[in-house]
């Protein structure tokens, strides 16, 4: 495809976003770096729908840099509690550190200072530069895989060709309005079954459309394993013990009360994770004492800090 019909095709990108792109997410307004690096951080591994809440209460918060230099991880925990992928928060805690110790409390404006602060890869920070800083640089999420895999019909993702396609469909002269619209495109109209092609503004560019073959990209889930869990709810009065326990390979730094991983058990809830399908049950030790190390947490404490989803609503409707 020549380079000036991909400019082509960016340029119609833009000109759709402007008319029809989603305008009312909370990230799209107000733009600054920091902004955009905790959305884009969110968005890693969140539907939209769910990420524009956790956004809001962040933002509230933490509105900027210099607000969010003081914050421990337990205080940045508390807020993703229930987001998920709590990794994310530890990466934002540990590069907001490195962005005040190293870059003088500014977000750096540069491919590789960005590569080297964590939980950010090429295409965050493709889109820290591109839609903050209005720097043409590409992005590669799910939706612009999707979305260049059936302009140029690619069955297999080969990561260096579809780095080189989405650098040359950019828009240069908008490259904030394209980066939205690309990815806008991808989840509202570049559905996996059903795609929208009549509303997409590139559809007469598009060699899945004009073949009627819509090619994708999604990998088979495998099964997820299921982990059985029994927490030990110790209470004294109206407070719970909780600690931190890295030893079953997820919810790291999280506080959750004793626990137990044992074959099989009748469970009082299910909770999913991304490979793992958790069956939880819940036993109360009331008055009894833990035999580990940990703290106590009243009701009002344990909404400042970071707890697994399903622990925080048993523990709060508890208390």
């Amino acid at each position: 495809m020549e380079n000036s019909l991909k400019n082509h095709i960016g340029n119609k990108v833009s000109n759709w976003y402007r008319c029809h792109g989603r305008h009312n997410l909370p990230w799209r307004k107000n733009i600054t770096p920091y902004r955009i690096w905790i959305s884009e951080i969110m968005l890693q591994q969140t539907q939209v729908n769910t990420a524009i809440d956790y956004f809001n209460k962040f933002m509230k918060q933490y509105p900027d840099l210099t607000s969010i230099k003081s914050a421990k991880e337990d205080d940045i925990y508390a807020l993703w509690s229930g987001l998920g992928y709590y990794r994310r928060a530890s990466h934002i805690f540990r590069a907001k550190e490195l962005i005040h110790k190293d870059f003088n409390g500014q977000m750096p404006d540069d491919f590789d200072s960005l590569l080297s602060l964590p939980g950010i890869g090429r295409s965050t920070a493709g889109a820290i530069l591109s839609i903050a800083f209005k720097k043409p640089y590409p992005i590669l999420d799910a939706n612009v895989k999707k979305v260049i895999a059936r302009i140029f019909h690619k069955k297999k993702f080969n990561e260096k060709e579809f780095w080189h396609l989405s650098e040359n469909l950019l828009d240069k002269k908008d490259i904030f309005s394209y980066q939205q619209g690309i990815m806008d495109i991808g989840a509202q109209l570049c559905m996996p079954k059903k795609p929208q092609c009549d509303l997409c503004p590139i559809q007469n560019n598009c060699i899945a459309n004009e073949l009627g073959s819509y090619v994708t990209l999604q990998k088979k889930k495998p099964k997820k394993k299921e982990i059985f869990l029994q927490f030990n709810l110790f209470s004294k009065g109206e407070k719970y013990f909780l600690s931190k326990n890295d030893a079953l390979g997820f919810w790291k730094n999280l506080w959750i009360p004793p626990v137990n991983i044992v074959e099989k058990c009748n469970f009082d809830i299910v909770h999913q994770l991304s490979h793992r399908s958790l069956k939880i049950a819940f036993n109360e030790k009331v008055n009894i004492r833990p035999c580990t190390k940990g703290k106590w947490f009243s009701k009002e404490e344990l909404k400042t800090i970071g707890i697994p989803k399903p622990i925080s609503d048993r523990l709060l409707l508890n208390g």
